[in-house]
């Protein structure tokens, strides 16, 4: 009998499912107020604020640090900001497939994942130590040097981690980043770009050229010492993946990083706008929605990995905010 879910997909769902509740109690630190530019003592003496019940919410301190829309906060302000990302995240694909071609992507991959998890794990930290910590900076500073020496010494499972740590702590901060209505916006925007990026964009033409290469290079014959040294020399970044810490993998599912983030970021969302019980179910379906993407696209080379999950999220969002 076929298993329902194999190996890869439990680990997934069980990391995202500990993803989401690292969020909840993230953003119940962040409501203590010690994320403030100017935190209250008295406040956050507290360790966690502690829901008094399913129907509250949890609001974000008016002090705390947020991204500002510079167009503002309406609707078309945020359509405009939504629609920058959209393009810069084309332009990043684009320049990591001409890059792929010329064999010089490791090298930009790299540097694009330092300069992620330096400003995502000092921004993730001052969340939880305070603005005025040195912890932020010096847990941004140790990343980037761990990253720095993974990408050395070809430490793949070290990579992998530090993948996964950035999806926590980017999942876990776009909740307090984003303002409403962004953070409605966003993930339903880069869910719809998601299915257009892997089947009409360069991103899954990209991802199909680099796991055929990856299987490629497996089924070749071992190369004699000579051509191993050569190898060494042309390329000090040999064993870092061609993504770097932009996917992650699961056995034998490779997931954007941004994937998990997102799907830690929806719910986390719900507990902000209208209240833990709508955590708990945005949660839920969520989590449905990324077993059901198991089911859909199980035989798929690829495939995206946000419009069930967060679509499904989504609208359990707005089916919880309407009925309060």
């Amino acid at each position: 009998m076929k298993r329902i879910i194999d190996k890869s997909e439990s680990l997934l769902l069980g990391c995202t499912i500990i993803f989401q509740i690292v969020s909840l109690f993230t953003l119940l630190r962040v409501a203590t107020g010690v994320a403030g530019t100017n935190p209250n003592s008295s406040n956050t003496t507290q360790i966690v604020v502690v829901p008094k019940s399913l129907n509250q919410s949890v609001g974000v301190p008016n002090t705390t640090v947020q991204f500002v829309n510079p167009a503002g906060n309406g609707l078309d302000a945020s359509l405009l900001l939504a629609a920058i990302f959209v393009a810069a995240n084309i332009a990043v694909v684009s320049m990591l497939a001409y890059l792929y071609r010329k064999k010089k992507m490791k090298w930009f991959s790299i540097v694009i994942s330092v300069f992620l998890i330096f400003n995502v794990t000092e921004l993730y930290f001052s969340f939880i130590a305070g603005l005025f910590s040195l912890l932020p900076i010096v847990a941004a500073i140790i990343a980037s040097v761990i990253t720095i020496i993974s990408a050395a010494y070809g430490l793949k499972n070290a990579v992998n981690l530090l993948a996964l740590f950035l999806a926590l702590e980017l999942g876990s901060s776009f909740p307090v980043l984003l303002q409403s209505p962004l953070n409605w916006i966003v993930p339903l925007v880069y869910s719809l770009f998601d299915i257009y990026a892997i089947y009409y964009g360069r991103l899954g033409r990209l991802v199909k050229q680099v796991g055929d290469q990856g299987g490629e290079q497996k089924k070749a014959v071992e190369p004699s010492e000579d051509k191993k040294l050569e190898g060494r020399k042309k390329s000090i970044l040999r064993k870092w993946p061609e993504f770097g810490l932009l996917t992650i993998n699961f056995g034998n599912i490779e997931i954007g990083m941004a994937d998990i983030a997102f799907y830690t970021m929806v719910p986390a969302i719900a507990l902000i706008l209208v209240s833990v019980l709508a955590f708990i179910v945005v949660m839920i379906v969520v989590d449905v929605g990324l077993v059901l993407s198991f089911y859909l696209f199980r035989n798929k080379e690829v495939a995206p990995g946000l419009p069930v999950p967060i679509l499904l999220g989504l609208g359990a969002l707005l089916l919880m905010y309407l009925l309060t």
